[in-house]
């Protein structure tokens, strides 16, 4: 599972995006204050649930330290945390410093992590022309699409759980329930018909391919 956690207006676009929720999307602390989950299909066609969580804190009221750590119970039980940035704000250094102050009180603060800039559309040409993503930094733009392909492959490839792997398959055409998963849940690079059989290569979840293991060939054809 993936935790989104950021400035609430930059974060909630994103995750409206990727995930197609009709999420609010408002500049206003606390706009977001209950946790959403949705289910995404990453390039992989694996499916991981994607958490918004509650936006950028600052000062928090007494009266609110519950309701504020609630919301935030998610990052402690994702396995990839998207803190997400609005590249075109001039406090992002002190919301920076506010996200981390919040990670480590969880201890949060080590679980893997991607930095997403976002509303790059915001910046000027030149200073866009500049960006250069890295590996802990990505930059996008929600809104106009832009680096979420890049976004998507990231994460794909960060998520440790259901791991990928690449295998050549030969699986009888009658086999219409295995082709189907395989069409549905993996990323398929070649396909071959021949006497009856389709010849496959694809990448696959584990949880996936332990299902084709009848069918799998080893070694140079």
């Amino acid at each position: 599972m993936c935790a989104a956690f950021g400035r609430s207006s930059a974060k909630s676009t994103l995750f409206n995006v990727v995930t197609q929720a009709a999420v609010l999307e408002s500049p206003r602390m606390f706009a977001t204050l209950d946790p959403t989950t949705r289910a995404i299909s990453l390039p992989s066609r694996r499916e991981v649930l994607v958490s918004d969580t509650v936006g950028f804190i600052r000062n928090l009221p007494h009266t609110l330290v519950s309701a504020f750590r609630a919301t935030l119970e998610e990052l402690q039980h994702a396995d990839l945390i998207l803190h997400v940035s609005d590249a075109s704000s001039p406090l992002s250094a002190e919301q920076d410093a506010q996200v981390e102050k919040v990670l480590k009180e969880l201890e949060a603060e080590s679980k893997p992590r991607v930095r997403v800039m976002n509303k790059i559309d915001l910046l000027s040409a030149a200073h866009r022309e500049s960006l250069r993503d890295d590996d802990a930094t990505i930059y996008i733009s929600a809104a106009k699409g832009t680096g979420l392909s890049t976004l998507l492959d990231r994460v794909d490839k960060m998520l440790t759980g259901d791991a990928l792997g690449r295998v050549r398959l030969r699986i009888p055409q009658d086999e219409g329930k295995a082709l189907a998963l395989l069409e549905a849940k993996s990323r398929i690079y070649s396909r071959h018909y021949k006497d009856g059989l389709v010849e496959l290569e694809v990448e696959a979840p584990e949880s996936v391919l332990r299902r084709m293991r009848a069918w799998l060939v080893e070694g140079p054809q």
